[in-house]
């Protein structure tokens, strides 16, 4: 484990006994605290669910435009191939001809 590692892991366990602390000292009841907890927990999870589904979203467009792209340069390329193809048939019926 690298030292970055180990600061995230130090740093996240500061932080939830920093809640926990302040979930214990808090002036609200036990009641309100778990509905506060909830709340907090299912905002959190839309927010995860959102930024997932914009994710998806990216990426499934990101793929679209590499598949365009990629089928732009197969069809390139089987353009010079085939110019390639067609220069050497040309010479070689050209060599063909002087030599009959």
């Amino acid at each position: 484990m690298n030292k970055n590692q180990k600061f995230l892991i130090g740093s996240i366990g500061a932080l939830l006994t920093g809640i926990a602390i302040g979930l214990l000292v808090a002036p609200k009841n036990g009641k309100e605290t778990r509905k506060l907890i909830k709340n907090k927990a299912n905002d959190l999870g839309g927010n995860a669910k959102d930024k997932y589904e914009k994710s998806l979203e990216e990426l499934s467009h990101l793929a679209d435009r590499l598949k365009d792209g990629f089928l732009k340069n197969v069809s390139s390329a089987k353009e010079k191939a085939n110019g390639v193809a067609d220069s050497v048939s040309e010479k070689a019926r050209g060599v063909v001809n002087n030599n009959a």
